[in-house]
C-alpha cells in the first residue's frame, strides 16, 4: 500500500479496519494513520498493529499481537508480543517478551535499529532475530541488547547479514534446533560483552551472504560461545565459499566446541582469530582450501592443536599446550616471541623462530627447505629433523633430545645442549659456520660419548663444553668426540681448556679429521684442587691463631716488669692489678702456592677472649690464664670454586718473667675443632660440594729476653717452638670424589726481635710503638693426601720472613689497655699478605 494512498483514503481505511474486526471478532488489528502515535495500557483484547511513516506504538505492560512497522517506532515498556516485523524503523524494548511460532523470526528488523534492554525473545520456528537490509539500499541493521536479555530460535538465536551490526551485553543468545546456531553472521559485525551465545551445533556461525558480502568481524570479550555438536565457531558454509572473517577474543572468553574445535575454517575461507590473553581448550582447523592465520597475546592460552593454519604467532607469555599440524607445501609460518611457548611437536612448518626467551618442548619436522631460528635466549627441546637451515644466536639452545641432523647449521653465540651421561646422542651437520658451543655429555669411564659430525665444511670458533666427573676413569685411552671433514674450524674446550674427570684432567687436540679428549695426569681437577686446598688449611689457621695469641701471652707476662705494673693510679690506692680480662678480634689473608694446582687465597677472620691472674708458683710470678675463640676461613680458588673452615679452639697460656735478668718464658696450649666445607665448581659449570669434621691440637714455647736500653728504649729478641697436629680423616664429594686426608703434622721453628719504646704522656698515659722482624720454618715434609686413588705429598716445609708493627696505649688509670698490630710474611710457598689484630684488656 503506497504512502499517497494512505494519505487520500483515511475513510476507506478505517472502514477496512471494521470489517476485519466483523470478520475475525476474537482477533483486534488497528493501523495507526502517517505520523500518529498511540499507547496501549490495558486492552481489552490484544491487538495486531501496523504502524507507519513516522507514526509511533507506545506499549506499557499490555499485550500485543504482531506488530508491523514501515518508516516508524516501536516502544515497549514491558508487555509482551507475538511477532515484530520492523522495516526502516525503530525498536526500543524494556522488560518485554516476543514469543513467535510463525513467520520469518520472532522479531525481523530489516533496514532499522533495536534497543532490546532485559527482555525475552523466543521463535519456535524460525530465528529469535533477524537483523536484515534491503539489497536496494546500502543501509543495514542493527541491535543493541543488554541487561540480561534472552534470546532464543528453533533455526538460530540471531542471524544478522550484510552490514549488520549486533551488539551483546550482559544477555544470552541460544539455538534450540538439532542443528541450529546460536549466533550467525553473513557480512556482519558481532560484538560480545559478558554474554553467553549457544547453538545445538555450532556456537557461532560466520558465512557469505546471499548477494556476496563476505566479510565479518567478531569481538568476544568475556563471552563463552558453545556449540553442542559442532565446532564454538565456524567461518564459512558449504552454499558460498571465500567467507572473510576477524575474530578477537578477549578477556575470560570461553569457546566450546562438542567436536573438540574452538575454530573451523571450511570451503576457502579465510580466518583471522586473535585471541587477547583469554584461556581455551579445543582445536584450531583450517579445512583444505582454508587460510587461518593465529595471533595470541597477551597470557594467553591455547589447550588443542592446530591443524592447518599457515600463519600463528605467539606473543608476550603466550601458550600452546598440544600440537602444530600443517600441511606440507603450505608455507606454514611459527613464530614465538616475548616469553611464549609451545608444548607439543610442530611438523610440516617452512619457517620456525623463537625470540626473547620463549620455548618449544617438542619435536620439529621442518618442511622441505624448512628453517629454525633461535634468538634471544629461546629454548628448543626436541629433535629437528629435515631442517635446511638452523641458525642459534644470542645464548639460545638447542636442547636434543635424540640423534639429529642438519643441512646447515649457523651458531651466533648459540648452544647446543647434547645428551646427558646416561644418554649419549649424535648430531650431523652438512655445514657449520659461526662461532657457538656445544654442550656434550661425556663418560669417561667407559668411552661412550655425544658426538658431533660435519659432514661438510666447518668455520668459525667453537666450544665443546664436555660434562665433568669426580670418578676416576677406567681406562687413560683418549675419547673421540668428533669429526670434521674439513675446514677451518677452531674447537677448545673454552676458556678452562681441561676437562675434569676424577682426580686429574683431560685435555682437547685434534687428529686428522677427529676430536680427541686425551689425560693430563700432569694437572689435577678443580675437585682435587680444592680437596688439596683443604687438607693443607689447618696449618696455616693454627699458626695465625697461635702468632696471635703469642702476643696476647706476650704483652700480659711482660706487665709484670716493674715500669709496666698494673697498679691503681691514684694518691690512696697503689693496689696491684694482678687479674685481667681480655678480648682480641684479628684477620688475615694468606696466599698459597699450591704444587698442585692453581694456588688459592685464604682469609681469616676470628675472636677469642680470654682471662688470667698472677700467681706466684715456686717463688716466681707467673701469668696464667685461659682462653676461648672461634674463627671463619674463607678458600678462594679458581674457576669458582671455594671452600670454608669454620674453627672453635679453647686453650691455656702461662707466662713469666725475670726482673732481673729480663728473661721470659711463654707457653700455651689449645685444642681445636675444624668444620670444613668444600663447594667446587667443575670444568663444565657443575657444582659439587663435601664436608667433614676434624679434631686439632697445638702449643708452643717461647723464650725470649727483654733488654731495656736508654730513654725507655727496648729489645726482646727470642726463640720459639710450635707444634700442631689434625686428625686424618675420610670423605666424597657428592660428584664421586673420593678423599683421604692422612694426620697433619706441623713443627716450626721462629727466630724473631721486636723493638720499641715506652713514651710516657703529659696526662700520665703510656704509650708503646714497636716494630718487629723474624725467621720461621716449617720442618715437616710429608703430608699425604689421597684422592681416589692417587696420593699426593702435601709438602709445605719452608721458610718465611716475617714483619710487625704495633702500637700499645695504657691510660694513667692503669686498669686498662689497647692495643694494635699489623704485620705479613713472605715464604716460599705460603706467605701472609697481611694481618692485623686490635686487643682491649682490663686490669682489676
Amino acid at each position: 500500500m503506497s504512502t499517497f494512498f494512505l494519505s487520500k483514503h483515511p475513510n476507506t481505511i478505517r472502514l477496512m479496519m471494521v470489517a476485519t474486526m466483523i470478520a475475525a471478532p476474537e482477533a483486534y488489528s488497528r493501523t495507526l494513520l502517517p505520523g500518529e502515535s498511540e499507547v496501549v495500557t490495558n486492552p481489552p483484547a490484544p491487538e495486531a498493529w501496523v504502524v507507519s511513516q513516522g507514526g509511533t506504538l507506545t506499549v506499557n505492560n499490555a499485550t500485543a499481537l504482531t506488530i508491523s512497522s514501515q518508516n516508524a517506532n516501536v516502544v515497549f515498556n514491558g508487555g509482551q508480543s507475538q511477532r515484530i516485523d520492523a522495516n526502516t524503523s525503530s525498536l526500543n524494548m524494556s522488560g518485554a517478551t516476543v514469543n513467535s511460532a510463525a513467520g520469518r523470526g520472532a522479531i525481523q528488523l530489516i533496514d532499522s535499529n533495536a534497543t532490546i534492554d532485559n527482555s525475552t525473545i523466543t521463535s519456535t520456528n524460525s530465528f529469535g532475530l533477524l537483523l536484515g537490509r534491503n539489497i536496494s539500499t546500502p543501509a543495514s541493521s542493527s541491535a543493541t541488547v543488554t541487561g540480561n536479555s534472552v534470546i532464543t530460535g528453533a533455526i538460530g538465536g540471531v542471524q544478522a547479514v550484510g552490514f549488520a551490526v549486533l551488539n551483546l551485553t550482559d544477555s544470552t543468545v541460544v539455538g534450540t534446533g538439532a542443528t541450529s546456531y546460536g549466533v550467525q553472521l553473513g557480512g556482519a559485525t558481532l560484538s560480545a560483552t559478558g554474554s553467553t551465545i549457544t547453538g545445538a551445533q555450532d556456537g557461532l556461525q560466520i558465512v557469505t551472504d546471499t548477494v556476496g558480502v563476505n566479510a565479518s568481524t567478531v569481538m568476544l570479550n568475556h563471552t563463552r560461545v558453545t556449540g553442542g555438536t559442532g565446532s564454538a565457531i565456524v567461518v564459512g558454509s558449504s552454499g558460498g565459499a571465500g567467507t572473510v572473517a576477524t575474530i578477537n577474543v578477549s578477556g575470560n572468553s570461553e569457546l566450546v566446541g562438542g567436536d573438540g574445535s574452538v575454530l573451523r575454517a571450511i570451503n576457502r575461507s579465510t580466518a583471522n582469530f586473535n585471541v587477547d590473553g583469554s584461556t581455551l581448550t579445543g582445536d584450531v582447523i583450517a579445512e583444505t582450501g582454508s587460510t587461518v592465520a593465529l595471533l595470541m597475546q597477551n597470557a594467553a592460552t591455547l589447550n588443542g592443536n592446530l591443524q592447518n593454519v599457515t600463519q600463528s604467532r605467539f606473543d608476550t607469555g603466550s601458550i600452546l599446550n598440544g600440537n602444530v599440524q600443517a600441511v606440507a607445501g603450505t608455507a606454514a609460518m611459527v613464530s614465538l616471541d616475548n616469553r611464549s611457548a609451545i608444548n607439543g611437536n610442530v611438523d610440516n612448518v617452512a619457517n620456525l623462530s623463537l625470540n626473547n626467551s620463549s620455548m618449544l618442548t617438542g619435536n620439529v619436522n621442518s618442511d622441505t627447505n624448512g628453517s629454525v631460528l633461535l634468538d634471544n635466549g629461546s629454548v628448543l627441546t626436541g629433535q629437528i629433523n629435515n631442517s635446511a637451515n638452523l641458525n642459534i644466536n644470542n645464548s639460545a639452545q638447542w636442547v636434543m633430545t635424540g640423534d639429529g641432523s642438519v643441512q646447515r647449521l649457523a651458531l651466533n653465540n648459540g648452544v647446543v645442549r647434547m645428551g646427558t651421561n646416561e644418554q649419549f646422542q649424535q648430531l650431523n651437520v652438512g655445514e657449520l659456520s659461526g662461532n657457538g658451543t656445544f654442550v656434550m655429555g661425556t663418560d669417561l669411564g667407559n668411552g661412550n660419548t655425544d658426538f658431533l659430525n660435519v659432514t661438510g665444511n666447518a668455520s668459525g670458533q667453537h666450544q665443546l663444553r664436555i660434562s665433568a666427573t669426580g670418578t676416576t676413569p677406567v681406562t687413560a685411552e683418549p675419547v673421540k668426540v668428533g669429526n670434521i671433514a674439513s675446514g677451518d674450524a677452531s674447537f677448545s674446550l673454552g676458556s678452562r681448556d681441561t676437562v675434569d674427570a676424577g682426580t686429574f684432567v683431560y685435555r682437547l687436540t685434534k687428529e686428522g679429521q677427529g676430536l680427541y679428549l686425551n689425560p693430563d695426569k700432569e694437572t689435577v681437577s678443580t675437585s682435587s684442587n680444592t680437596a688439596l686446598a683443604l687438607a693443607g688449611s689447618a696449618r696455616s689457621l693454627l699458626n695465625a691463631e697461635m702468632n696471635m695469641l703469642n702476643d696476647q701471652i706476650g704483652d700480659r707476662g711482660l706487665s709484670a716488669r716493674p715500669e709496666a705494673s698494673m697498679r691503681a693510679a691514684s694518691d690512696s690506692d697503689t693496689t696491684k692489678l694482678s687479674n685481667s680480662v681480655w678480648v682480641r678480634t684479628y684477620g688475615n689473608q694468606y696466599s698459597v702456592d699450591n704444587a698442585y694446582g692453581d694456588g688459592y687465597t685464604q682469609n681469616q677472620t676470628g675472636i677469642t677472649g680470654g682471662a688470667d691472674t698472677l700467681v706466684d708458683l715456686g717463688g716466681r710470678s707467673w701469668v696464667l690464664g685461659g682462653f676461648v675463640g672461634s674463627s671463619h676461613t674463607k678458600m678462594d680458588l679458581k674457576y669458582g670454586s671455594s671452600a670454608t673452615v669454620e674453627s672453635v679452639n679453647a686453650g691455656v697460656y702461662g707466662s713469666t718473667f725475670d726482673v732481673e735478668s729480663g728473661v721470659f718464658v711463654n707457653v700455651m696450649a689449645k685444642i681445636n675443632q675444624f668444620d670444613n666445607k668444600a663447594k667446587v665448581t667443575m670444568s663444565d659449570g657443575t657444582r659439587a660440594k663435601g664436608d667433614y669434621t676434624a679434631l686439632g691440637a697445638s702449643g708452643s714455647v717461647a723464650v725470649g729476653k727483654h733488654i731495656r736500653l736508654k730513654n725507655n728504649y727496648f729489645v726482646e729478641p727470642q726463640v720459639r717452638v710450635s707444634t700442631g697436629v689434625t686428625q686424618s680423616d675420610s670423605y666424597r664429594l657428592d660428584n664421586g670424589l673420593e678423599v683421604k686426608a692422612d694426620t697433619m703434622r706441623s713443627l716450626q721453628g721462629n727466630v724473631g726481635v721486636r723493638g720499641g719504646r715506652v713514651i710516657s704522656l703529659e696526662n700520665g698515659s703510656l704509650l708503646e710503638p714497636s716494630l718487629s722482624a723474624g725467621v720461621n720454618h716449617e720442618f715437616v715434609k710429608t703430608n699425604e693426601v689421597k684422592i681416589n686413588d692417587d696420593s699426593f705429598d702435601d709438602d709445605r716445609a719452608s721458610s718465611s720472613i716475617e714483619y710487625g708493627a704495633g702500637v700499645k696505649w695504657t691510660p694513667a688509670q692503669r686498669n686498662w689497655q689497647v692495643s694494635g698490630q699489623v704485620g705479613g710474611s713472605k715464604g716460599n710457598t705460603v706467605s701472609q699478605d697481611w694481618s692485623g689484630s686490635l686487643r682491649v684488656s682490663y686490669f682489676f
